[in-house]
């Protein structure tokens, strides 16, 4: 099957959390067989298996960016593919049985869940194109139950995907307990507040224990070790070492670091929201609780052994479900569908 894929960028200068699936998905669908060609405003990642078609903005204005790449997907006819499937920006493209969006979760809850005014009406105007791409036709998929919520149009649910072969457990943990943390500080992650938990009462509980912060937001503090913006072998090998991963957003389109830090090995812990429940089974595979109860829950972690050790194994059994074999497998079967609904036509 030859499928175009349409992203506005790739891993190789934006390895944010779009960009990584559609990396992730395009790699495992040539592995698959199928031929796949990515249009994109950024270069291939060095490990790219598909082939690359460069769209450049061809301007420096922030404003008129915002707006090309629904431009440049509009002119790109993909005549010569059996499937187009767009990664965003695709309001404006005409609608087919060809045609295959995915929404990585929805504008409506970053909006809803906005620290600042021009945040808020900037993911506002987001929402309505979303709405835009959903009255097109062609299949349309969420990344997560919570997603279709907000898009109600969306009936397929195929979840974000992990390469397995990668993301595996290491042989030992550090020393002392240790927790992670990835993400903003002050955006709907909440970096902050795990920051004011480990400080306030962890490091008193566990003198030696140690809590990393992988973003952009330089920490710093007792016990607090700021890693930056890792590489994705240096972030495989500190989900590997440590004890606990903690997840506070106040809301997830999906949580793929969850995914992450449960195939290499780490037990998960976070606040009870839409998106956490799309990974985490309470007491089975992690813990949830609300922000009331989640300093209480990582003592209960790192001082229990058993615990953790029954919540890792049942982690990694959980995280086969989305190794990106698997849901490219899954997309390929809305791929068929599409495509012999089109050549009946």
């Amino acid at each position: 099957m030859d499928i175009g894929f349409f992203s506005k960028q790739l891993p190789s200068d934006a390895p944010n959390g779009v960009s990584c699936q559609v990396h992730r998905l395009a790699n495992a669908l040539v592995n698959l067989g199928d031929s796949v060609t990515c249009y994109s405003f950024s270069p291939p990642p060095p490990d790219a298996l598909y082939r690359h078609i460069p769209l450049s903005y061809g301007c420096s204005s922030a404003l008129r960016r915002k707006i090309i790449p629904a431009l440049a997907f509009r002119r790109l006819s993909g005549s010569n593919h059996d499937i187009l499937h767009y990664h965003g920006d695709d309001f404006l493209c005409k609608g087919g049985k060809r045609r295959v969006r995915t929404f990585y979760g929805s504008a409506y809850f970053e909006a809803r869940f906005a620290r600042t005014a021009r945040r808020f009406l900037y993911q506002l105007t987001f929402y309505l194109f979303e709405w835009l791409s959903c009255l097109r036709r062609g299949s349309k998929t969420g990344i997560s139950r919570v997603t279709t919520r907000a898009l109600p149009l969306v009936k397929n649910v195929v979840p974000c995907c992990v390469p397995l072969e990668r993301y595996t457990p290491g042989e030992e943990k550090t020393s002392a307990p240790s927790l992670l943390f990835i993400g903003d500080l002050n955006s709907r992650k909440r970096g902050g507040f795990i920051v004011e938990i480990f400080q306030r009462v962890i490091v008193k509980r566990f003198p030696t224990a140690v809590l990393t912060i992988v973003g952009p937001e330089k920490v710093d503090g007792s016990g607090i070790v700021y890693a930056g913006v890792l590489s994705e072998d240096d972030l495989i090998e500190t989900y590997r070492k440590s004890w606990v991963h903690c997840t506070v957003s106040s809301y997830e389109g999906f949580g793929v670091p969850m995914v992450e830090a449960m195939a290499c090995g780490a037990a998960v812990a976070a606040v009870d929201n839409s998106g956490a429940r799309e990974i985490v089974t309470h007491e089975h595979n992690g813990l949830l609780c609300t922000d009331a109860k989640f300093c209480e829950t990582l003592c209960r972690l790192l001082s229990d052994d058993a615990l953790r050790q029954r919540l890792v194994a049942n982690g990694l059994s959980t995280v086969q479900k989305f190794d990106s074999t698997v849901i490219a497998r899954r997309y390929r079967e809305l791929y068929c569908k599409g495509r012999n609904e089109a050549y009946e036509k």
